[in-house]
């Protein structure tokens, strides 16, 4: 076996084992906090609405900042260069959360940090499908985010029984050393090897040219409104239905379990039903799991019907990432990443959560007309996501 091909298979594989720890790292961080973030505003003395508010900020703020990024990075070739400086500013401008008290000033904190989360997921995802495409295995992209739903459920499910009770400040702290472990652990990815010549106007007009794409992104920012609503109230509802502290946390990290497996065998179901198929099958579990929610008040019936929001997060993160992968240029790989991100989990959540913050703002408010709202958004989501991928396959076919 020539010594230049075992070279490239070892390389190969330290790449991959730094592309799994720097997912399992990332959503170890995310697992803390993101479950806790408007519990947190809560606890800290602002009200629904505030809380509701700012949450839907972040959301917001990412929704408008991940495509800028995302040209920036097709444009300069930038894309591991800002996962470095999102992972370092970003640890550091998280910290204000526990710093700041006004409410006033603390939007200014969360419009900072939300700038500088945003090239962090996209970019990732990016430079991982440019790294797997150099070696022939886009389709492999699930068996590596894996890896992060992995750390997910660890995080979430350790953070619901240390910390639901406790004090949630510790969960900033946490998701700040991750993400300054991340910063160093950028330093080992590869750089992206394509080069673009990609003008400005390109990336920024990505949607109005691509049709396929704008009806998807459509169909994925009310799938969005849901998934906003869901990662933030689940805490809430399993308590409100008097779970104990550690149901609360399974009941998080059992949201992410079936990601594992589906993510693992992704490439093997795409290749047998088509992306198609298995993308709409995925999100289409989403309204059953929002009628249970309304009805639901048992915590160990609640508990298991959380599952279903892990089948279809493992068709958002995995299957929808090659989808949109595929129907934009490889010059335009971080745009395309980018906007979807910023569809999935900017623009859908911000208006998600904000409306949240409005239904929970009265006394005695319960999170069942939330479920109401998530049922009739995310049935639209299908809906819109099938018809955009069906006219897609047709014109193949023709």
């Amino acid at each position: 076996m020539p010594d230049s091909y075992v070279a490239v298979c070892i390389g190969w594989n330290i790449m991959r084992i730094w592309f799994t720890l720097f997912y399992i790292v990332k959503f170890i961080g995310v697992g803390f906090l993101a479950p806790y973030v408007a519990m947190f505003f809560l606890r800290n003395g602002f009200s629904n609405l505030q809380a509701g508010f700012l949450v839907g900020l972040i959301s917001f703020v990412g929704f408008v900042a991940q495509p800028l990024w995302g040209i920036v990075s097709d444009r300069y070739m930038l894309t591991k260069r800002l996962i470095t400086i999102s992972c370092f500013s970003t640890a550091v401008i998280i910290l204000g959360y526990l710093i700041v008290d006004n409410f006033n000033y603390l939007v200014l904190v969360v419009i900072g940090y939300s700038i500088m989360r945003a090239p962090l997921h996209a970019n990732v995802a990016a430079l991982a499908l440019s790294y797997l495409e150099e070696n022939g295995k886009k389709e492999e992209f699930g068996s590596l985010r894996l890896w992060g739903s992995a750390g997910y459920i660890v995080a979430t499910f350790a953070s619901g029984a240390l910390l639901f009770e406790g004090d949630l400040d510790i969960a900033i702290y946490i998701f700040s050393g991750c993400c300054l472990i991340l910063g160093f652990m950028s330093f080992m990815l590869p750089e992206r090897r394509v080069y673009s010549d990609v003008d400005i106007m390109q990336g920024a007009g990505l949607v109005i040219k691509n049709s396929d794409l704008r009806l998807f992104l459509i169909g994925i920012i009310f799938i969005g409104i849901t998934l906003g609503a869901s990662d933030q109230y689940l805490a809430i509802y399993m308590d409100e239905i008097n779970s104990a502290a550690w149901i609360v946390g399974a009941a998080v990290a059992l949201t992410a379990l079936p990601e594992i497996p589906l993510m693992r065998f992704a490439e093997w179901f795409i290749a047998r039903w088509g992306i198609r198929n298995v993308f709409v099958i995925g999100v289409s579990v989403l309204p059953i799991r929002w009628i249970f929610n309304i009805y639901v008040t048992d915590p160990y019936i609640a508990f298991p019907v959380q599952v279903l929001h892990g089948i279809a997060m493992s068709a958002l993160l995995s299957v929808g990432v090659i989808y949109v992968d595929n129907i934009v240029s490889e010059s335009l790989r971080a745009s395309g990443q980018s906007l979807y991100l910023a569809s999935l989990y900017g623009l859908g959540p911000s208006i998600g959560l904000f409306l949240a913050g409005i239904l929970m703002e009265s006394e005695g408010a319960t999170t069942r007309p939330l479920w109401v709202v998530c049922l009739v958004t995310g049935t639209l989501g299908s809906i819109l996501i099938n018809s955009s991928m069906k006219k897609k396959d047709l014109r193949e076919i023709a």
